[in-house]
């Protein structure tokens, strides 16, 4: 793999609400056939993620607030740059799942997770933003624990490596289309909607928003995570109540002044705990090993008692400003989640639904992928954000930017082995036929409703077919063939 590397201060930090890039270094550059034989090695079938662009990596230093707007703070991350596109460049950011190790992180090439972000370049030619978190990767001395689960923090982190993006892309001479996508999983799907959410209630007039796909997080801070606090049962990650515990106290050292941290845990853990997570050093996965199995086993019973009575306890309070479910996401975005979820539970995804759907969100979608781990969720759920990010991706005329009235219809058989037929266009109608990046594959006149499509190469295909009343009918199919 061809790594090269460079260095560049190009901006002095000009304002403390909107941060910007102060440093960029190319820390990797990824052929076609290294992404290719990545692929491979992740498992990932061929024909869900084709690879059809080289991809450049930048690690970005920028700053972005932590308590509040002027507690502005160091941040690390990654971009990808997918290289010779046909399109002008989305702009996708990436939420990662939990990480307490510092050092595992996308600006390292590190921890697995960046890996999702190079292939959707790859395949779909967007610029990916990838950011640590703070705390993570090149962290602020000021922020001495990842502020785990917060939404303000994680909603401005992921905004800000988005401008910073911006800002890289000029640098590049990139030509960007104006939309921004956001996707994430577990802790990441959580981040995905603080993002969304901040984005549509403090800068509707600076992002778009195409779509956003909020993967298996936890969104209900007040009900299911206290629940998961007070409960008896086991839990297959019981680090994370210590994780939310110290992060929390560190985030809100006013409001949780009374908490004495110290006497919170019992022992072992109340010796044991804060190394793990405050030196960075150690996996979550780690840190999960070595908690009980029953996370409030590990908690000073008066203190259990006193949160678990008071509806005003102030971690109750702290927790209420994460919240994610009194609001309406405006901007379509899709909760993904699986009700065999041994993590996250799938009924902060089908809570999320009720309460956005029931506040008046206007395009809000759910599916639940089935009886799957949190792990063997993850995979699917990826897949299944491409190619509904896919249905909201403008190139050139594509589409999405058509200003003639638009209808969904529906293809079959579907996938489509030679031929493909389309519901209610009457006889005669013009056809566009485009592959997963917005090319053109198929271009002219169909009749009766029906396209030869033998000479199509496995993978997904997006149509816009113009009637004879000049309405335009969209949709997608899919070629797949053993």
């Amino acid at each position: 793999m061809k790594h090269t590397f460079t260095y560049l201060i190009v901006l002095l930090l000009a304002c403390q609400t909107k941060a910007q890039l102060f440093q960029h270094e190319l820390i990797g550059t990824y052929s076609i056939a290294e992404l290719v034989q990545l692929r491979d090695d992740l498992g990932v079938p061929e024909a869900f993620v084709p690879i059809n662009f080289e991809v450049d990596v930048y690690k970005v230093l920028y700053n972005t607030p932590y308590r509040e707007l002027d507690s502005l703070v160091q941040a690390s991350g990654a971009i990808f740059v997918p290289r010779n596109t046909t399109c002008p460049l989305p702009i996708a950011s990436y939420a990662h799942g939990t990480q307490s190790n510092r050092h595992n992180t996308a600006s390292n090439l590190s921890g697995g997770q960046w890996e999702v972000s190079l292939m959707l370049a790859a395949r779909s030619g967007y610029m990916i933003c990838n950011p640590d978190y703070l705390g993570l990767g090149d962290a602020d001395p000021k922020v001495k624990l990842h502020p785990y689960v917060h939404a303000f923090s994680q909603g401005h982190t992921m905004v800000n490596i988005i401008r910073s993006a911006r800002q890289l892309s000029e640098i590049l001479t990139l030509e960007l289309n104006g939309q921004i996508f956001l996707f994430g999983y577990s802790q990441g799907g959580f981040v995905t909607a603080a993002t969304h959410k901040l984005i549509e209630e403090e800068f509707p007039e600076e992002f778009e928003i195409g779509a956003s796909s909020a993967m298996s997080g936890p969104y209900d801070l007040i009900d299911a995570q206290v629940d998961l606090m007070v409960s008896h049962d086991e839990y297959a990650t019981p680090g994370y109540l210590p994780y939310i515990i110290y992060a929390y106290k560190e985030l809100y050292p006013e409001l949780l002044s009374e908490i004495n941290i110290d006497e919170v845990f019992v022992s072992p853990y109340d010796t044991l705990l804060p190394p793990l997570f405050y030196s960075g050093d150690y996996s979550i996965g780690y840190i999960n090993g070595v908690c009980e199995p029953v996370p409030r086993d590990m908690i000073n019973p008066t203190f259990m008692a006193d949160f678990e009575n008071d509806v005003n306890h102030p971690l109750r309070q702290a927790l209420a400003e994460s919240h994610l479910l009194d609001w309406a996401p405006q901007a379509p975005i899709k909760l993904l989640y699986c009700n065999g979820d041994e993590q996250v539970t799938y009924l902060n995804s089908e809570l999320a639904y009720d309460n956005w759907t029931g506040n008046g969100a206007p395009n809000v979608t759910k599916q639940d992928l089935g009886n799957l781990t949190h792990g063997e969720c993850a995979e699917i759920a990826f897949i299944n954000t491409m190619f509904y990010f896919d249905m909201h991706k403008t190139c050139n005329g594509s589409v999405a930017n058509s200003d003639l009235e638009r209808e969904k219809i529906t293809a079959y058989p579907n996938p489509a082995n030679e031929t493909i037929k389309f519901e209610g266009i009457g006889t005669a109608s013009e056809i566009v036929v485009m592959n997963a990046i917005g090319q053109r594959i198929i271009f002219g006149n169909i009749s009766q409703g029906e396209l030869n499509v033998s000479s199509l190469e496995n993978g997904i295909y997006f149509f816009e077919i113009k009637t004879d009343d000049d309405k335009l009918k969209v949709g997608k199919f899919n070629i797949l063939r053993n």
